[in-house]
């Protein structure tokens, strides 16, 4: 995700650094088998800045993680895949486009097609969210991508994607521009239906936004027959989350990915506690978990919670996650084995890395 500028606590945060299951999914029962590592450098042979990690288990076992990278010298998205844990394939560029393009996420349908979204900003805090599709998560055509938004003047990003029951696509992002007459970051949605060639218009996604706060880095998933929303909630100090000094998990459910239930505020840590990056993820008994990084016992450290528990317990640290930032999480075919993916490294010259862990 491309920062403007490093303050407190992200400063921090930078200093320290050193599939999602969207859809579920069923894997196979000859799948691949994987084992715990070591972390491990995914983002070799870049020395620019690579960020904003998507993590995807395939219906095949295959592992995917989208991330973007400078490395080309232009903001572009990479894919690259392992179906082992060992051998990865060369990253693929997806996006060829001049603008600067950030923060990919990935899913998979339950017919097998790859989904994927991303915001494409042409100067700084001015763009919109794009959208392509692969049969099989290897080979992108950046003249199939489609226009999620196309709105002049607006501030769109983060943008993530969730499939509802009936197939719909719903892509939630997050805009400050596109409502002059409230300063806050809210987070929109914009809808796809299985038969259309085109999204359909922006709406606020019903029942998430306060009002007198910003919302910031959603994150949803398709949790069983409904769908979750995970994001930050902080106050108008500041305009983004990684510079504001507190901010806290929301959570929240869906019927239809249109109308949201009441939010559930996950964290409550007294002072000025930095919760950001939510996400989700679920093993291969489709529980489902948020995970999040947290300031609240100082330095930064990784969360996670029980997505049924969460309001009423304040979850409990993942420590096989080291420093870092943006972890993402996707349970293999492995049973109790997962992949993580996060950002390390010093600002301008962040890698991605990842490591198998048993939990």
């Amino acid at each position: 995700m491309k920062r403007t500028r490093l303050t407190p606590p992200v400063l921090m945060l930078v200093t320290l650094a050193g599939c999602s299951r969207s859809d579920p999914t069923q894997p196979t029962s000859n799948g691949p088998t994987f084992e715990p590592t070591e972390p491990r450098l995914l983002s070799t042979g870049s020395p620019t800045k690579d960020e904003d990690p998507s993590v995807l288990r395939a219906r095949d076992g295959t592992m995917f993680v989208a991330w973007f990278s400078d490395r080309g010298g232009n903001s572009d998205i990479y894919i690259t895949s392992t179906s082992n844990g060992n051998d990865w394939m060369a990253p693929v560029r997806v996006t060829t486009h001049p603008g600067g393009d950030f923060n990919p996420h990935l899913v998979q349908d339950d017919q097998g097609v790859f989904h994927l979204v991303w915001f494409r900003w042409e100067a700084l805090f001015r763009g919109n969210i794009r959208y392509n599709s692969s049969r099989d998560g290897r080979t992108w055509d950046p003249a199939n991508e489609v226009a999620v938004t196309t709105e002049a003047g607006v501030d769109d990003w983060v943008p993530t994607i969730a499939r509802t029951a009936d197939g719909t696509l719903r892509v939630y992002f997050v805009s400050t521009l596109r409502d002059p007459s409230n300063r806050s970051s809210e987070i929109y949605v914009a809808s796809r239906a299985p038969s259309a060639a085109a999204f359909g218009p922006v709406v606020k996604a019903a029942g998430v936004n306060s009002p007198t706060e910003h919302d910031h880095l959603p994150f949803a998933a398709r949790t069983g027959s409904e769908l979750s929303l995970v994001w930050v909630r902080h106050d108008l100090t500041e305009p983004l989350p990684w510079l504001n000094h507190k901010s806290d998990l929301m959570y929240s459910t869906s019927p239809d990915g249109l109308a949201w239930r009441s939010p559930t505020r996950g964290t409550s840590d007294p002072g000025n506690v930095v919760n950001l990056f939510p996400m989700m993820f679920a093993g291969l008994d489709d529980r489902w978990s948020a995970l999040w990084l947290s300031t609240r016992t100082g330095n930064p450290r990784v969360y996670e919670v029980p997505l049924a528990n969460v309001g009423s317990t304040t979850g409990t640290e993942n420590t096989s996650l080291p420093a870092g930032y943006s972890h993402k999480v996707a349970a293999t075919p492995t049973a109790g084995v997962y992949l993580a993916a996060w950002v390390q490294g010093p600002e301008g010259s962040q890698d991605i890395y990842y490591r198998f862990f048993r939990r």
